[in-house]
């Protein structure tokens, strides 16, 4: 069975794909024969199992048309889906099998099958992509950060024992607090112990401007904003209400960076800290910034996508991220639900989340699509063995795909990662610290 022709539409909306698909004239004669060899094994009153007459066997299913059409229904289940994977097409969704003609024996026969497939889209540059990157090496800012992350680690909150103290920034205060939006409390902000550190990011700015000054004993009444820098707040429209209890005050005390904390983190001494921290963070660069480079790169081409990528196919996509999202949750023992809450994250926020990264992925699709394309580049077995590696039982994994014919889907796996090697490779770096 093999496809005759392949030819594409577009409704300015969706690019479908159709498929004139023909079995040979043996093909037909093999499916009939197995077929009605089916119908023999049903019991037929009046006959043994597989001694009824073809007559016989055609009236106990309405009749000659009706059998032939099990006889095409057998065809494209049979031979139809891998015909469709050899002609390398992914349908998005279950596809259209049109049969105009019913089979006959000692003759070909001929259907289609149509549906959505992904757009293709250009670049309107193929130039390699300029991207920034921090350097290969640990810096010296990246040591002593990683130095201060120890010392904070080991601190210490001491209690102000002064009754006169004033609360000022960089203090840790002790609270009873409780929150509400317009006269509604906030979940586990009702009359609950919290520990606020100033301009430490504990609660928002306009929180801790009103605390300064306060002392001990003190009960504070006031309105502040709960908002990223979009204006976008978890807490309704993050105008928010707080009574707020002063119960004590307390200063953070770092431990010095010397010896004695170098022992504590299982080194001799400072220099071999310093070290130690030098090569971990070194060893986590080269684990990371490959993966950093490919996003960057990747981020940096599909700006070039000549026009949006088409909402079918960000719909498409956005199902998979739905789907991925969901088994991770289940995988981590816990619901959809439950994650929003913990995380505190609303509903439309969360759809919105899930829609930026659909479309970030569908965009990501299409401009390595059209990279393969452009560059003219070839899938070979190695390509597809490739995918493989390092997993257990190769060969029977890269069967299970072909037995379920999903070779096409293995071929743009392959496809995907020879373009991203591409744009990677020729990707211009600039080198610049971060933070």
């Amino acid at each position: 069975m093999e496809v005759k022709d392949k030819s594409f539409e577009e409704d300015g909306s969706t690019r479908e794909v159709v498929l004139s698909i023909t079995a040979s004239a043996d093909e037909v004669d093999a499916a009939t024969k197995a077929f009605f060899k089916e119908l023999s094994q049903r019991d037929v009153p009046g006959f043994r199992k597989g001694k009824a007459p073809r007559e016989v066997l055609e009236q106990g299913v309405g009749g000659h048309a009706n059998a032939m059409g099990g006889v095409a229904e057998k065809l494209i289940n049979d031979g139809g889906f891998a015909a469709i994977d050899a002609a390398d097409v992914i349908f998005l969704d279950e596809p259209q099998f049109n049969v105009d003609v019913m089979p006959e024996e000692g003759k070909p026969f001929t259907f289609t099958v149509s549906g959505a497939v992904a757009p293709t889209m250009t670049l309107t540059s193929y130039e390699p992509v300029q991207i920034k990157m921090p350097p290969e090496e640990a810096t010296d800012a990246e040591v002593e950060q990683g130095l201060a992350d120890i010392q904070d680690y080991y601190h210490t909150l001491d209690k102000v024992t002064d009754a006169d103290h004033v609360a000022s920034m960089g203090d840790y205060v002790d609270t009873r607090l409780t929150v509400t939006n317009h006269g509604k409390l906030i979940s586990g902000m009702n009359n609950v112990s919290r520990m606020v550190g100033l301009g430490a990011g504990t609660m928002p700015e306009s929180f801790d401007k009103h605390v300064i000054g306060a002392k001990v004993g003190d009960i504070l009444e006031f309105d502040f904003e709960a908002k990223d820098e979009e204006g976008n707040s978890e807490h309704g429209d993050g105008d928010l209400h707080a009574k707020v209890e002063i119960c004590g005050f307390r200063t953070l005390n770092l431990p010095a960076l010397d010896d004695e904390l170098a022992l504590k983190v299982g080194c001799t001494d400072v220099d071999d800290m310093r070290a130690q921290v030098r090569r971990n963070i070194g060893m986590q660069k080269a684990e990371q910034l490959p993966h950093l480079k490919v996003d960057r790169a990747a981020d940096a081409v599909i700006e070039r996508l000549a026009g949006d990528v088409p909402e079918y196919y960000v719909d498409f996509i956005r199902q998979d991220v739905g789907r991925e999202f969901v088994q991770s949750m289940e995988e981590q023992g816990t619901s959809l639900q439950q994650w929003m809450l913990q995380n505190k994250i609303q509903a439309d926020q969360m759809k919105e989340d899930v829609n930026q990264e659909a479309l970030r992925r569908a965009a990501i699709d299409c401009a390595l699509e059209a990279i393969f394309a452009h560059e003219k580049m070839e899938i070979t077995d190695e390509d597809i063995d490739a995918l493989f590696d390092g997993e257990d039982d190769a060969e029977e994994k890269r069967a299970s795909w072909a037995e379920a014919n999903r070779m096409s889907n293995l071929r743009k796996m392959a496809r995907q990662r020879k373009a991203t090697q591409w744009l990677v490779d020729g990707a211009v770096v600039e080198i610049e610290e971060e933070e």
